[in-house]
This record gives C-alpha cells, sequence and structure tokens, in this order.
C-alpha cells in the first residue's frame, strides 16, 4: 500500500511541473507573437521643400554666337620661282623661321649666264644709237645733243635709261633704225632678270621652306612662305541663318582654347556664297597682336543683335508647352512666355515683370500649387 501511495504522489508532481513548463511556454510564445507584429504606420507627412527662387530684371541682352577656328596671317605670300637656276647661298639663310625687312632679299638663283646675254642687248643698244648720231647731227641737231647726253649716261653694268623726249620726226627717225624696238626688247630682259633675286614685300617671317642652297630651282616652283606677323586673321563657318544678325566691324571676343588668354577682333569679312554640303557661310575676323601664333586654335564669340527687356533663365527651366513655374505665395504656379532666343545653356525670354519670382534651378517633380520655402539664389549657393 505505501508503494502505491508513492507511485501517486510522484505521478502528481511530475503532472505538477508538466503543466507549469506548458503555461510558461504558453506565455513566452504569445510574447513573441506580439511583438513580431509591426507598429501601426504613420500617415506619411508632405515637407515642405526649400526651393531656391531669383527675382526677373529685365534688361538688355547681347547675343553672341560661339564659334572656333584656326589663326591664319592675314598678309602672306607664297614664294613661286619664275625663272631657273641654282639657288646660291647668302645671309641669313633661307629657313623657316628667319626675320626679313621689307625689301631685304630672301633668296637668290644663279643669274650670270642670262646676265650676260642682257649685258650683250645693251651693247647692241648702244651701238645702234651710235650709228645714227652722224645722221641726227646733220639733220636734227637739237637731237642729237639729247643723243649724246643719254650715251653718256649709258652703263652696259646698269639698267638701260629711259630715253629722252623726242619730236614725231625724231621718233619716225630713230624708230626706223630699230632702236625704240631694241630698247624696249631690253626692257623685258632687264625685267626677267629681276626675277632672279626674290625680296622680301613687306616685314615679316618665312614661315616654310621647301628648298635648300644648291638646288635647282625651275619656274613655277613653289619655295615657301613668308607672313607679316602680329596681323592675323580666324575664319568661322557659321550656319546661314545666322548671317543677317552679325554687321561688318561687329566687335568679336577671342579666346585661346590652350591658355584662355583673352583678345578682341572685329568681323572684317563676310563671305557672299553658301558651302553647299554644310549650309553654312564663312566669316573673317581680324586680330592685331604680337603675342598670337599662326596656327593657333581659337574660340571666338560674335556680337550679334541685342534684345532689349528681356530676361536669360537656364533652358531646363522651360516645359514643352514653353512654360515656367513662377511663385506666388509660396506656391508654384505655371505661367506661359514667349522664348525669343536660344543659346547652348540659355533662354532669352519676355513676358514676365520686374520683381517677379522664378524658381532659379529645374525641378523634379514640380507642379502647379506646390507649396514650397523659397530662398534667394546666388552665385555662391
Amino acid at each position: 500500500m505505501s508503494k502505491k501511495k508513492s507511485l501517486r504522489s510522484a505521478r502528481k508532481w511530475i503532472l505538477f511541473v508538466l503543466g507549469f513548463a506548458i503555461i510558461a511556454l504558453s506565455f513566452q510564445l504569445s510574447k513573441i507573437i506580439i511583438d513580431s507584429n509591426p507598429p501601426p504606420r504613420k500617415k506619411a507627412e508632405n515637407p515642405i521643400k526649400d526651393v531656391y527662387t531669383l527675382k526677373v530684371k529685365n534688361g538688355p541682352y547681347q547675343v553672341q554666337i560661339p564659334s572656333k577656328g584656326v589663326l591664319q596671317a592675314y598678309k602672306r605670300v607664297r614664294i613661286t620661282a619664275r625663272v631657273q637656276g641654282v639657288m646660291q647661298t647668302i645671309r641669313p639663310l633661307f629657313k623657316s623661321g628667319q626675320e626679313y625687312s621689307s625689301g631685304q632679299i630672301l633668296t637668290k638663283i644663279e643669274s650670270s649666264e642670262y646676265r650676260a646675254n642682257v649685258i650683250s642687248q645693251r651693247a647692241g643698244l648702244y651701238n645702234l644709237i651710235t650709228s645714227v648720231l652722224p645722221d641726227l647731227q646733220l639733220d636734227f641737231p637739237k637731237a642729237y645733243s639729247q643723243w649724246n647726253n643719254y650715251l653718256k649716261k649709258f652703263d652696259l653694268e646698269k639698267p638701260v635709261p629711259r630715253l629722252p623726249n623726242m619730236e614725231e620726226k625724231v621718233r619716225l627717225f630713230v624708230s626706223g633704225r630699230g632702236i625704240i624696238s631694241s630698247y624696249y626688247s631690253l626692257q623685258n630682259l632687264e625685267k626677267t632678270l629681276t626675277f632672279y633675286q626674290i625680296k622680301a614685300p613687306f616685314n615679316g617671317v618665312l614661315v616654310s621652306s621647301n628648298v635648300t642652297e644648291g638646288s635647282l630651282i625651275r619656274p613655277g616652283q613653289d619655295l615657301g612662305e613668308f607672313i607679316a606677323p602680329g596681323d592675323y586673321e580666324l575664319m568661322v563657318a557659321l550656319p546661314k541663318s545666322y548671317i543677317p544678325k552679325i554687321d561688318k566691324g561687329a566687335p568679336v571676343k577671342i579666346k585661346s582654347i590652350d591658355t584662355n588668354k583673352l583678345y578682341t577682333g572685329i568681323v572684317s569679312r563676310i563671305n557672299a556664297k553658301v558651302n553647299s554640303k554644310t549650309q553654312s557661310v564663312e566669316v573673317y575676323i581680324r586680330i592685331r597682336d604680337s603675342g598670337l601664333k599662326e596656327g593657333m586654335y581659337m574660340e571666338a564669340d560674335i556680337n550679334a543683335m541685342e534684345f532689349s527687356n528681356v530676361f536669360a533663365i537656364d533652358r531646363g527651366l522651360l516645359n514643352g508647352s514653353q512654360e515656367i513655374f513662377i511663385v506666388q505665395d509660396n506656391k508654384l504656379s505655371l505661367r506661359k512666355i514667349n522664348p525669343i532666343h536660344f543659346t547652348e545653356t540659355l533662354a532669352i525670354i519676355n513676358g514676365l515683370d520686374d520683381g517677379e519670382e522664378i524658381i532659379a534651378q529645374p525641378m523634379i517633380g514640380a507642379y502647379s500649387g506646390m507649396e514650397i520655402n523659397p530662398i534667394s539664389y546666388n552665385k555662391s549657393n
């Protein structure tokens, strides 16, 4: 009996412990389930955005047409040979970069053979005049004195002197002796003799040289190029629609691409021909500056027409309906405006009054009636 009682007592304690464990476990599970449920969501607030704005101030706007081109010398001479011979050595040497003064000899071509022919022709003319002097002394005493003095000035090593003034009868007489025709033939030879020396047409620099001393030069051969430094032209190709907006003599701001240094030029020429392939017109800008070099790549802003009572804004502020957002009572409102000119980044508009407030930068998600907190815009922002 005692054994049965002890078994019953043990069974009760086991059931008691199991019941307590189950209750405790149930309590923990219910707490976990409650904690796992997300808290109720709060309603999303609609915060007021800070937006940069600016005040409209209408005024004049000078349209500038940007363009790029390569600088070229305004005064340029291509040196071409007109006679044949061997190039002689002179100082300074005929080398690229060499400076010359106006009238200074650039190069010489060996001319001894041709020069001997010219001297021979001078001697022939001298003999012709000498042969007619006795007849002139008999028939035209006054003319004889003129021709006698002419022969005294005659030098076979120098260009033939100009013929003396003659009466008609004397002219017919000497012409019949072949003197006048010989004189003009000799002048033609002497002119050709000057082609054996090539002189600088102005103060400048030899920028290219295609021959060296001792080279055989042939007629029509290209010897080099000669330019006047400090005086340049910038040729730019502009769309034909821009040409009516540009005036000859208009000032131009020019900037060097590599140094960003600024220069000033003027529109010197506008071509009358439209390039059929590109539908552009060549515009030439004259610029004088000793610091420039031929071949520099330059960027020019050409002043075109000027608008009055307009305002320049970022092109991104315009929508497809040509409307912009203005600020009224801290709310956005769409306003139809009139764009009259566009640049790469700006739209030139009119239709707004001075003092009106507009957004300064494009906004994503902006809509009419949107409440904002306007902040005055300046370049430091």
